[in-house]
């Protein structure tokens, strides 16, 4: 699927965590929640349901862009886009685009119902990757840096649903696209490898490539472990069975990258960051809504590795005014490849797809599955095998020197206690404990958010009334993770084990009236019950 051909190139997620803002909205601002936003896509949808393409990778994209925007499985573009997947691999020339996107379609929209044709969706893309770690066109010694992103993005997917994806792999793709990363921070079309890092010119920077290659360098970042800390070195006499391959002849998967130095990863970010910030643009020429789609995932993927999220960043803000301002009366918009695919591009960029993806692998992560390819612990000694997942033995100490753990945010110890799901186990003693609760509280309205999620997840546990106004306050948490940490807590205490309807990704209304419920259900039990809004 030759989204962008050689020829045509010369004119060319904590935490659910740390994804989703909840929040009230400046009037002058977007989300992909927006009523200007929710009909710009609409108006998308309905000329896209009038629309078809031919190829794998364009029915996977208008599968996508369904999908993203809440559509059913039995959608007959998401159907069409399955139907296609099962049969692309028998064809004689199905592009690296496509290969890449049939992966990404089968993983976002249903993992556990595709694993085996993912699976071998894996094999083939890491059969045609180059030795050096890219993916180009047949016959081609140099790497393509636009094709590259969708493998890229697909086998990390693959390796967060636990599919088999040796780590070798990814650290192949990541150090060549170090090593084929401009002197300025860009990249540029066919990467000119210098085969050290040792950087050197390269040619036809274009704004969507350098999206591209910045884009998948945070996501090799992030299935390698690297994007915030050094992972340790782990010996496999080490680990459990639960790591250790049964084949031998089968690549062993290794969590924590031993071949990517962290420091030349965290410059070319450094790097690629500034050249954006000196570079940023609206378009880039023939290719503007596969640009944009690429910078939303870099986006996306920089605000997993740096903790930090703008509900409503400036550059959506702009990327909204100019795609409604731009699109065409019929509802599509036009682009180097074909309607379709341009248009496909700009719903998924709309609706933040990337964040979204992010969102659902921190909600995976907070219902407690250990997903390969995330990092292992600081101390591996700690790690025990149960019921053939990997845990983590619980930290051992009082209630005290718990709760002095999440009164400190940002250290070790901390983070394995909330990977971890463990809580804190109060003191029986009514003084003592009573104490605890109130510092406790005290850390939900006020604390940081790794703090936050923890004291929500103790008062929960706790399963006392007088808890419930602080829980229901939780509700309205801009992170992700603490709002279905504190729904969780709510059906623990009320019996309610139903809950209200909150669903995995709310929108404002969504927790609006979760919140409602809530508190109607307290009122009913104590009907002078005070709330903290």
């Amino acid at each position: 699927m030759n989204f962008c051909k050689p020829t045509q190139f010369a004119r060319l997620a904590a935490l659910a965590s740390l994804l989703l803002g909840l929040g009230a909205r400046p009037a002058a601002a977007y989300t992909p929640d927006s009523p200007e936003v929710q009909a710009t896509v609409e108006r998308a949808l309905k000329w896209l349901e009038t629309q078809s393409d031919d190829r794998l990778g364009g029915k996977c994209l208008m599968g996508l862009a369904f999908f993203k925007a809440g559509r059913k499985l039995q959608h007959p573009a998401i159907a069409a886009a399955q139907a296609a997947c099962q049969t692309g691999l028998n064809q004689q020339e199905v592009d690296n685009y496509s290969l890449g996107l049939a992966l990404i379609f089968l993983l976002e929209t249903d993992a556990a119902k595709n694993r085996e044709l993912a699976q071998k969706y894996v094999g083939e893309i890491l059969r045609r990757q180059q030795p050096k770690g890219a993916w180009s066109y047949p016959n081609y010694d140099t790497g393509d840096t636009s094709q590259t992103q969708y493998p890229t993005l697909g086998l990390w997917l693959a390796l967060n649903y636990g599919l088999d994806v040796p780590a070798i792999a990814l650290e192949k793709t990541c150090n060549w696209l170090l090593r084929t990363q401009d002197p300025t921070g860009a990249w540029g079309y066919q990467g000119t490898d210098p085969g050290n890092f040792t950087r050197v010119q390269q040619s036809e920077i274009r704004p969507a490539l350098v999206a591209a290659g910045l884009g998948s360098l945070y996501v090799c970042a992030d299935a390698l472990g690297l994007s915030e800390t050094a992972q340790p070195k782990v010996e496999e006499r080490s680990l459990p069975a639960a790591l250790k391959p049964v084949d031998p002849e089968k690549p062993k998967r290794r969590l924590a990258s031993r071949a990517v130095d962290v420091k030349l990863v965290r410059k070319a970010m450094e790097d690629g960051n500034r050249w954006f910030a000196a570079n940023f643009v609206l378009d880039s020429p023939s290719y503007t809504h596969y640009y944009l789609y690429a910078f939303e995932r870099y986006q996306s993927f920089r605000e997993l590795a740096e903790r930090r999220v703008e509900a409503e960043p400036k550059w959506y803000d702009e990327v909204v005014k100019m795609l409604r301002e731009t699109q065409d009366a019929s509802g599509s918009w036009s682009g180097g490849d074909n309607q379709v695919v341009a248009t496909s591009f700009a719903v998924l960029t709309l609706l933040r797809s990337a964040r979204k993806t992010l969102a659902q692998r921190s909600l995976n992560l907070g219902q407690g599955v250990l997903l390969g390819g995330l990092g292992l612990p600081a101390n591996t000694a700690d790690l025990r095998e149960q019921d053939g997942r990997l845990v983590q033995s619980p930290l051992a100490g009082s209630a005290e020197e718990l709760l002095a753990l999440l009164e400190k945010p940002g250290n070790a110890d901390l983070d394995r206690l909330l990977e971890a799901a463990q809580t804190v186990k109060l003191d029986s003693e009514v003084t003592r404990r009573s104490g605890q609760i109130a510092r406790l509280r005290a850390l939900v309205s006020a604390g940081a958010y790794e703090s936050r999620l923890g004291a929500v997840r103790a008062l929960g546990r706790t399963r006392e009334l007088d808890n419930v106004p602080l829980l229901i306050y939780a509700l309205s948490d801009p992170d992700l993770r603490i709002v279905h940490e504190a729904d969780r807590a709510l059906r623990f205490i009320s019996r309610k084990f139903d809950g209200v309807g909150l669903p995995l990704e709310p929108k404002p209304a969504d927790v609006k009236a979760a919140i409602a419920a809530w508190k109607a259900w307290y009122l009913s039990i104590r009907p002078t019950a005070r709330f903290l809004d």
